[in-house]
């Protein structure tokens, strides 16, 4: 039975210039959920993509996933 891949929910959790930060985003990945929530925190505090990008690049933050979803056919 084929079954067709949704988008998850997934919840970050990411520190910044001394807050805690929890985000919640859909994306098929880890990877993208994260790059999703670098795009935001760049967005919201007005930084660069890329220094927030690099920031984050050493595993300290933590993404889990919340719901997995699969649509039926």
């Amino acid at each position: 039975m084929d079954k067709r891949k949704l988008k998850d929910l997934w919840r970050g959790v990411f520190s910044l210039n001394r807050q805690v930060m929890t985000m919640y985003a859909h994306a098929y990945t880890e990877r993208q959920a994260w790059m999703i929530f670098c795009r935001r925190l760049a967005s919201k505090h007005s930084i660069n993509i890329h220094n927030v990008m690099n920031y984050f690049d050493k595993k300290n933050y933590e993404i889990n996933k919340e719901v997995e979803f699969e649509e039926e056919p």
